[in-house]
């Protein structure tokens, strides 16, 4: 099993996210097979192929970060990873691999520790669960809209592409008013996504405002001490002394 596993003394929120988005391409996988309705599952491929484009930073991060690269790649299943990262349906079973990763990584910090590590890097954390929220809502959203427009003669929103635009729209408050639900479940659906994009955006900013302003131990550091004070008013006094001297 991969060395970084074997090697962990803590879980990084980067891990969980990836945990978690793992899970949902296995979920992803299980709705290809058994969705039959071509604009749901163009929903499901579109999320995939976003799913797809983070499995293959992480397999070149892991990459680039292993001591021995023959090995990850060979023993530790990282051809897997670069080939279940590829948005092809054949390879897309390889991502069990990634499942594994995920249960020996939980199996060996322990469901506490992940807790605690989460806790303390809370910021970094909330980052990351408001990316994975996003695709979820983006994901589940859409669908939702569609099955509920779907049926209604005076929808506009009946392709997967009014339906991801929809929800976007919705999640960031912008909310432009090309599209729009007509039905009741839709509008329910509306509100539910309205509501949590209100929420996602506000730990984001959040977030921003805790990297961008001075942590406490910087503020400590920039502001003036007493002995600093001090010095300063005895530098004063010198140089009043040397005045008055050169005066006399």
């Amino acid at each position: 099993m991969d060395n970084k596993l074997k090697q962990n003394k803590g879980t990084r929120p980067y891990d969980i996210f990836v945990i978690a988005i793992t899970l949902l391409s296995i979920i992803n996988l299980a709705l290809y097979y058994l969705v039959k309705d071509e604009t749901i599952l163009y929903v499901v491929m579109a999320i995939d192929k976003v799913i797809s484009f983070f499995f293959f930073i992480d397999f070149l991060s892991n990459l680039f970060r292993a001591e021995s690269k023959k090995e990850y790649f060979f023993k530790d299943f990282g051809w897997a990873d670069l080939l279940a990262s590829l948005p092809f349906p054949q390879f897309k079973i390889l991502r069990v691999f990634r499942l594994i990763k995920a249960y020996h990584l939980i199996k060996i910090s322990g469901a506490r520790q992940i807790v605690k590590d989460f806790i303390e890097n809370r910021a970094e954390g909330a980052l990351y669960v408001v990316f994975f929220l996003i695709i979820v809502l983006l994901e589940f959203g859409s669908i939702a809209v569609l099955k509920s427009e779907m049926a209604s003669p005076d929808a506009n929103i009946k392709s997967a592409g009014d339906a991801m635009w929809w929800v976007y729209v919705t999640i960031t408050t912008v909310g432009y008013g090309d599209r729009y639900p007509t039905t009741t479940s839709g509008r329910l659906n509306g509100a539910v996504v309205m509501l949590v994009g209100v929420g996602l955006f506000a730990v984001l900013t959040s977030f921003m405002a805790n990297k961008f302003l001075p942590s406490d131990d910087e503020k400590s550091k920039d502001a003036v001490k007493p002995e600093d004070i001090e010095k300063i008013r005895q530098e004063m006094e010198e140089i009043k002394e040397l005045l008055k001297q050169n005066k006399g």
